[in-house]
């Protein structure tokens, strides 16, 4: 009884470590593959080496038969066993195979131990026509697919086994014989975006599993690295075939400065690790890196080159950085950036060198791409191949000397970006800027404006700018009402300060009007003056200028526009706020009588020219405007409201082509203060239906009285009418109240105009000499009221 049990165990065994021998790769139709025979390969996925004599082979079309005994051989632990055909190469034994083919229904393959207690089953194609067993279920249930001819069936992982052919195996079209299957599995990062949240940048991008097979939860992970220093790793849920997953995370412990972010996704058997990583930038805080110093006019034994300047404590290593131009041409390099110091990048370093001798070779950078620089006006922008920007300015180099460079005064100065010509000829590159800082510079800023019920609260930054501190100095604060100077003082007050200050005052309120507040630091000690003056702008009840026309309907391909007019002209002010629904538009402000905003410069182009507009300042950028009507709000740049209002398309009778006008700037914009164009529209001019005052009854004068059509004279009808737009008719009549001419018929007029007439009637022919009576007849638009005016006219001889 006891050798039993011992032989059972014993066979037990045998067959649990049998179980762990699996087909692992098989090629049943060889047509068109590399060897033109059939082959199968054996995986040992146990951790030790079994002999495999007596191990047979079936195969099965309606059943499962005999094709081969495998003779004495072990399998080494985690090896293969490659059987093939004869001139299969590297097989480990040679033997007949002939498995069926597939094609119309289920076939087979079947590895059996050599006590007949373990086998492992493939069953490839459908249906199951014959019924054919797999190893756990008779009939089969789950297949294989029916391969192309040449591929092989390949198991998706060496030796794993779920007695799942569906699951467990793939067409494989590139087999490897003898060797580990690699299962098509491709995860991909597709971008990487950084974005602020709250003081907290965070990353997002999207994982795509571009295989049709499913990931499972928790198998894949993204690392997240900054400045090549792990930041975190992130383990990946589930991600089904053919999808895309979203991933986000906050990058933690980020300093102050410029940052390089790579995501990097991790999966075992990606099959494909060239789209599993990408790269992008960000800066926290403000930019290291200024262009500092530009040489774009060298004579010709020299060369163009622009010098960075690190501006922080921390030394940088740079890939693929850019400088670019205003038509999009670049300068690319790479380089070493030392802490508080200089680099110059240039086309030819040799050259430099030999023409700046004293500069230190390493500082000096190859850029492989190079674009001219311009002469005259030019705007350049700084940034990583990521785009985010590190500097970006503009010069006008009319009036630099051929090789002299421009320098930056301030590089830590990121708002006001100021460049002077290098006293120095050929410049300074590497060295401190010939432009430094003046030794003693005050300079002030507006910075907030507080309307209270009786008083004004004004705040402004004061700063010493320069190499050295001014420490005793004095404010004032002069008020301009409507753009009008002389300026009158209405606070003085003497300060002390070291550094930096924010001082606050009051003042009394202002009535109505437009309101500009002149603020100035003073002190003997400060050697520049143009920084000492700042204005802010307080609106109350006033309209020193306003939208005045709008053509918002415009016939065919004719462009949109808006024209604003000055009711008086405020000086000191830069900027114009227009707002149409949710768009907003900066508007630099125009000191004309009347300027118009825009779609684009073809639109301006097209207005200048159809309306001889070459003198009219034209400004693009306006969205579309709505032919139901728009809100429209009209803002300085303080923010202060000068008027606001919703236009209608009742405003000019919903007339296609016809521009709807302001009667009077001067007046709230309301209803009453808009109708029609009478003249369709009037671009950069007076309004057809402008009118300073109504009169309360309607005129009517003609001149010249008498007049000779004899002597082809012509009188005027000279009108005013107490209401914005009306229908006029004009009719003459002679004394026996004979109608001899009708010469305005039902036409739309504005408050004033003329009419000419030249003394003949309907016919065309002269009247004789004699008195005739004109009456005049008008419906106003907007009250229906009739108006009529009757005056005789004489025609002499």
């Amino acid at each position: 009884m006891k050798a039993f049990w011992i032989f059972f165990i014993w066979m037990l065994i045998g067959s649990l470590v049998a179980q762990n021998i699996v087909i692992n790769e098989v090629l049943y139709d060889p047509e068109g593959a590399d060897t033109g025979y059939e082959w199968i390969e054996l995986y040992n996925n146990t951790e030790q080496a079994v002999n495999l004599q007596d191990w047979t082979i079936e195969k099965a079309g309606t059943a499962f038969e005999l094709i081969f005994s495998i003779p004495n051989i072990e399998i080494e632990s985690h090896s293969f066993i490659l059987i093939g055909e004869e001139f299969v190469p590297n097989t480990d034994i040679t033997a007949s195979l002939a498995f069926q083919n597939g094609g119309s229904e289920t076939d087979g393959i079947r590895l059996i131990s050599a006590d007949g207690l373990y086998t492992d089953t493939i069953l490839y194609d459908s249906p199951n026509t014959n019924e054919l067993p797999d190893d756990i279920s008779d009939p089969g249930e789950y297949f294989a697919p029916d391969v192309d001819s040449g591929n092989t069936l390949a198991r998706k992982h060496d030796g794993e086994d779920s007695n799942n052919c569906e699951m467990d195996f793939f067409g494989c079209t590139d087999p490897t014989p003898g060797e580990a299957n690699f299962y098509p599995i491709d995860l991909a990062i597709n971008y990487l975006e950084i974005y602020e949240n709250n003081g907290e940048y965070w990353l997002q991008t999207e994982v795509e599993n571009l295989s049709t097979e499913n990931v499972d939860n928790l198998t894949a992970s993204i690392n997240i690295s900054v400045n090549d220093t792990l930041n975190g790793t992130y383990e990946l849920p589930a991600i089904p075939a053919e999808s895309t997953i979203d991933f986000s995370c906050q990058i933690v412990e980020l300093i102050i400065g410029y940052h390089q972010v790579a995501a990097e996704l991790i999966y075992l058997y990606d099959n494909e690790l060239g789209n599993n990583y990408v790269e992008s930038s960000l800066l926290n805080g403000a930019s290291p890196f200024v262009m500092n110093e530009i040489m774009f006019a060298p004579l010709s034994t020299n060369q163009e080159w622009v010098e960075i300047f690190n501006r922080t404590d921390c030394a940088y290593s740079v890939h693929n950085l850019i400088i670019m131009d205003a038509s999009g041409s670049i300068i690319s390099f790479d380089g070493n950036i030392p802490p508080q110091d200089f680099i110059v990048v240039c086309q030819d370093t040799i050259l430099f060198l030999q023409i700046y001798p004293e500069v230190d070779p390493e500082k000096v950078i190859f850029a492989p791409q190079w674009t001219s620089l311009n002469n005259t006006d030019e705007v350049l922008i700084f940034t990583d191949e990521f785009e985010t920007k590190f500097d970006s300015t503009s010069y006008n180099g009319t009036n630099c000397p051929v090789d002299f460079s421009i320098e930056r005064i301030d590089p830590f100065d990121d708002e006001d970006i100021l460049w002077s010509i290098c006293t120095d000829s050929l410049g300074t590159p590497t060295f401190p800027n010939s432009a430094l800082p003046m030794q003693y510079d005050l300079s002030l800023e507006f910075s907030e404006l507080e309307i209270n019920e009786n008083s004004i609260d004004h705040s402004v930054i004061i700063r010493n700018v320069g190499l050295e501190n001014i420490f005793d100095a004095a404010i004032s604060c002069n008020l301009i009402i409507n753009g009008e100077y002389p300026s009158e003082n209405i606070f003085t007050d003497e300060i002390s300060l070291e550094d930096s200050i924010f001082y606050e005052f009051t003042t009394a309120i202002v009535q109505e009007g437009y309101f500009s507040f002149l603020y100035e630091i003073i002190s003997e000690d400060d050697m520049n003056s143009s920084n000492n003056i700042d204005f802010s702008f307080y609106n109350c009840g006033s309209l020193p200028f306003v939208i005045n026309e709008i053509m918002y309907d415009p016939d065919g391909d004719e462009p949109e526009w808006i024209e604003i007019t000055n009711n008086f002209v405020v000086p000191d002010l830069t900027e114009v706020i227009l707002v149409v629904d949710e768009d907003t538009l900066d508007i630099p402000y125009c000191s004309e009588t009347y300027y118009l905003i825009t779609d684009s410069e073809n639109d301006a182009d097209s207005l200048r020219t159809k309306y001889d507009l070459d003198d009219v300042t034209i400004i693009t950028g306006l969205s579309s405007l709505s032919n139901n009507g728009e809100q429209i709000v009209l803002m300085d740049e303080c923010g202060n409201l000068i008027e606001e209002f919703f236009f209608q398309p009742d405003w000019n009778d919903e007339l296609d082509g016809v521009s709807i006008e302001r009667v009077n700037p001067e007046i709230t914009a309301d209803a009453q203060n808009w109708g029609p164009s009478t003249n369709v529209c009037t671009p950069g001019k007076t309004n057809s239906i402008f009118v300073q005052m109504l009169p309360n009854n309607m005129k009517l004068y003609a001149a010249p009285n008498p007049f000779s059509p004899y002597r082809d004279e012509r009188t005027i009808f000279s009108f005013a009418l107490p209401e914005v737009l009306s229908t006029v008719t004009l009719r003459i009549f002679d004394l026996k109240g004979r109608m001899v001419r009708r010469l305005v018929d039902q036409v739309m007029q504005s408050s004033e105009g003329n009419i000419i007439w030249d003394g003949k009637n309907d016919n065309g022919k002269k009247l004789p000499v004699g008195v005739y009576i004109v009456l005049m007849q008008a419906t106003a638009r907007e009250s229906e009221k009739v108006y009529s005016k009757k005056i005789t006219v004489v025609i002499g001889k």
